[in-house]
């Protein structure tokens, strides 16, 4: 038996960063991009935006999507409309992540500020990648959410600069 009872799943979960994310949207589905980059991604801006973040936070930005792997991802738009289906994928998502270790108790706030770095780091991405989507099918309303979540727990100013460079595509 190997580390914590991994024994030979260590490489099998290792392996669950390389799921492709964006399959399912026709716009982005073009551009690699990875979970473990997007995890990787979401761990920075959880150090970056909330230095006062708890282990379990930073646990769960770098694994929270090891689980698709296994269950898939749902698109934004089927999110929106699925009713039950979309409660019972994420039952089964957390299910599956428990049982890859990876599943961890998040507060209220440690649940928010995840979903939050999230949406944020898609969004980036989005317009790093394709500047014109953040216009249209959704994107709009992403940022608008964003924005007033950021403004009520004190990061609007940082983000909004942040969101200014990647508009700008300004790297340095």
């Amino acid at each position: 038996m190997g580390l914590d009872g991994l024994d030979d799943r260590l490489f099998a979960l290792w392996a669950t960063g390389f799921t492709r994310r964006w399959h399912m949207n026709p716009a982005m589905s073009c551009f690699d991009d990875y979970v473990c980059s997007h995890q990787g991604r979401c761990a920075q801006l959880v150090i970056s935006l909330f230095p006062d973040h708890s282990i379990e936070l930073l646990r769960a930005a770098i694994t929270h999507d090891a689980g698709e792997s296994r269950v898939g991802d749902l698109a934004r738009p089927f999110k929106e409309c699925g009713g039950d289906l979309v409660v019972l994928h994420a039952a089964l998502e957390a299910k599956v992540l428990r049982a890859m270790g990876f599943a961890e108790g998040l507060s209220p706030q440690d649940a928010h500020r995840l979903h939050l770095v999230d949406c944020l780091d898609a969004f980036l991405f989005v317009q790093l990648r394709h500047p014109a989507e953040v216009e249209r099918n959704g994107w709009p309303e992403v940022r608008d959410w964003l924005l007033i979540q950021l403004q009520l727990l004190d990061r609007f100013e940082v983000v909004t600069d942040m969101l200014r460079a990647s508009a700008a595509g300004d790297f340095t």
